[in-house]
């Protein structure tokens, strides 16, 4: 009696992982060769065939769409954490994003200026801006219109944020991580007090009020009296 050949399954490709690891080396040869890095210059980055990388990703389009979405995908996650002192925000999204540098890198400095990207910049943009909201809230007394100036006040500082996310991950500022929240933190602060005060966010009992918190905070902190 003859036995049965014994068919070994063949291991199943974890496509998710697989574009993954593609994602990350396309990003990689892209930093090197700059945007102007070729379909085939990205798939010999990862190690596979053109025709295997096609499958993964069909185009140059969809390729570059997809360090997006990532980038779009983790500021989202970040986003989900609890208020923690100014520039935090920042902050945790450096802290997860510098996981995979290079795909923020090509996303916010590689193509940065490329015309036919701008709908993922503003997108990304506006996620930003969209938390940044919060700090921007009229008082009960503000001014009338207040509520229309919120949108352009959580705007005024967008681009900056992603400006200094690229520098953080290059590491070419000369600061430590604790030097760069502190610093960063503090310009957070005087963006939001300047802010409220140039889009005109605050009336004039809230701005008494919060003078006279100041006064006593100064008082406090020097030893001396308000006067």
């Amino acid at each position: 009696m003859t036995s049965e050949p014994v068919t070994r399954a063949k291991p199943r490709v974890d496509r998710e992982a697989r574009k993954a690891d593609y994602l990350r080396a396309a990003a990689k040869a892209f930093l090197a060769k700059g945007a102007a890095a070729s379909m085939q210059d990205v798939a010999d980055a990862a190690g596979a065939p053109k025709p295997v990388f096609y499958r993964i990703f069909p185009s140059r389009a969809e390729l570059i769409d997809s360090f997006y979405q990532h980038v779009h995908d983790v500021i989202v996650a970040t986003q989900q954490g609890q208020w923690d002192g100014y520039g935090w925000a920042l902050r945790v999204l450096y802290e997860e994003a510098r996981k995979e540098p290079e795909i923020f890198l090509v996303a916010l400095k590689t193509f940065r200026g490329d015309p036919t990207l701008d709908h993922w910049r503003q997108k990304l943009l506006g996620l930003v801006a969209t938390k940044a909201q919060g700090f921007f809230q009229p008082s009960h007394d503000a001014t009338p219109g207040a509520a229309d100036r919120v949108v352009p006040a959580a705007r005024s500082m967008n681009a900056m944020q992603f400006d200094v996310l690229v520098a953080w991950l290059e590491g070419k500022d000369g600061l430590t991580d604790d030097q760069r929240y502190k610093w960063y933190g503090r310009i957070v602060r005087a963006w939001r007090h300047a802010t409220r005060e140039a889009y005109d966010l605050d009336g004039p009992e809230t701005l008494a009020k919060l003078e006279a918190e100041r006064a006593n905070r100064d008082v406090k902190t020097t030893g001396g009296t308000a006067d």
